[in-house]
């Protein structure tokens, strides 16, 4: 049964983002939940069970709140020169529309066409990142010229009078269609251009215009400020919510990698703790299997031998009886680290169970295997690990016996296992304290002389 971390994210606008991850088997997420729970880690084995759903928005951080008016600052910035290329377009096409339609003040009209015009290539230009103008200024400063335009060409084309008055009357939704600033800023622009038409309408040229134009222009000015601060506040409210679902996917996305890297150095944990063993701390049964195996498929394709050794310590159980088994379990950490002591650091040392222990040589002849026996059997008789018996005090010691792992010799785990145990027994049989296993013609040179057994 595979259980699946799954992320589903849903932003505004119907985009969902989803990351499913295939973590574990159950059997391993059981193991990973007493491990999390062993070091602390809250909610790591619970995170891997069943999808999780991202509710309403919370709230920004402040290093958040920073990138949202960041983007904020782009997005108008984009939007402001988006709005002054309308505007170059529109001052173009209006300016001949109305040179066409009033031929008498086709010079005003071209004249204030071209000042719309270079306003809208300074925007243009300005806007540009490298200039670092704040795109809220520059924005404001579009919109307020586009005013003073419209009204100049009240003053100076007075035949465009309607024309003109219904332009000013569409410019609140026009600047928030175009423009993406916040309702406050919309809203000092919407009191400015009130200021600015309420000054021109109490001019001698505003008193020309009769009242019901104005009456009109008001009234049309009202509804569509309205509406557009309404739509500013609509539209500045979804993009903050779009941003702060964005950022809330983001921290889940973030926080989903690091459970999974989490989950993965925990069944890393777990993976060693089932192939070590838990007293002494080196490797189990189960790794000196797999040990085992890898050094048989290396020794077949490589035609390299290896060696194994079988350790028993003499007589455990007396010293269990005499001493207690927590000095047993402390003889045994003893012991296992006397063995680790006295091997190659490619030589794999694991508790076969209970008092015995193998030790596997990877590329180790016959011969060295039994010199390596040698020095850790000296090794723990030198711990000293002194116990009462009836026939007086006695040490620990320990027998082993060793075996070739190779094609000339056992070339599997069954019958490695068992001609090393054999070789074990012959050690035992022959008076404990001593290695066989080894040729008769290695007995001098490693062994040395004849060891006394113990009774």
């Amino acid at each position: 049964m595979v259980a699946l971390v799954r992320r589903r994210f849903k932003l505004d606008g119907g985009l969902v983002c989803r990351a499913d991850r295939d973590v574990t088997r159950q059997a391993t997420i059981a193991g990973t939940r007493h491990l999390a729970n062993r070091v602390g880690i809250e909610g790591i084995a619970e995170g891997i069970e069943g999808p999780t759903e991202l509710a309403m928005p919370q709230p920004l951080t402040a290093r958040e709140e920073l990138l949202y008016r960041a983007a904020d600052r782009r997005t108008l910035r984009v939007a402001t020169r988006i709005a002054g290329i309308t505007a170059l377009g529109f001052s173009a096409v209006n300016g001949l529309g109305m040179a066409v339609q009033f031929p008498e003040r086709r010079a005003a009209v071209f004249a204030f066409s071209a000042i719309q015009a270079t306003i809208a290539v300074s925007t243009i230009v300005f806007t540009r990142r490298h200039w670092r103008l704040p795109p809220i200024a520059i924005a404001f400063a579009l919109a307020l010229s586009a005013i003073g335009t419209v009204l100049s060409m009240l003053v100076f084309v007075p035949e465009g009078r309607v024309p003109s008055l219904m332009l000013l009357a569409m410019f609140p939704p026009a600047m928030a269609l175009f423009l993406p600033w916040s309702v406050r800023i919309h809203a000092l622009w919407l009191l400015a251009f009130a200021f600015a038409l309420l000054a021109f309408s109490t001019t001698a040229l505003g008193a020309a215009i009769p009242a019901a134009e104005w009456i009109g222009v008001w009234g049309i000015f009202m509804i569509s400020g309205v509406i557009s601060l309404v739509g500013c506040t609509g539209a500045s409210s979804r993009r903050r919510r779009a941003f702060a679902l964005q950022m809330q996917a983001r921290r889940a996305r973030v926080q989903a990698v690091t459970r999974e890297a989490e989950l993965k150095r925990l069944n890393g944990e777990l993976a060693e703790a089932t192939r070590t063993d838990p007293l002494t701390g080196l490797g189990n049964r189960l790794r000196l299997e797999a040990e085992i195996a890898d050094a048989a498929a290396h020794s077949a394709r490589y035609d390299k031998d290896s060696t194994i050794v079988m350790f028993d310590l003499d007589r455990f159980k007396d010293y269990n009886d005499a001493l207690g088994h927590v000095a047993g379990d402390a003889a045994l950490r003893s012991v296992a680290a006397a063995m680790a002591a006295n091997v190659r650091v490619v030589d794999i040392v694991c508790r076969f169970g209970g008092e015995e222990f193998v030790v596997l040589m990877p590329e180790q002849s016959l011969e060295g295997g039994a010199r390596v026996a040698e020095r850790i059997r000296c090794a723990i008789e030198a711990l000293q690990l002194h116990y009462p018996t009836s026939n007086g005090p006695q040490v620990l010691t320990i027998s082993a016996g060793v075996a070739l792992l190779g094609r000339g010799a056992a070339h599997d785990e069954d019958e490695i296992l068992r001609t090393v145990d054999a070789a074990l027994y012959r050690a035992k049989r022959a008076g404990r304290n001593r290695v066989e296993g080894m040729p008769r013609s290695a007995d001098r040179t490693i062994i040395g002389e004849q060891l006394e057994a113990l009774p």
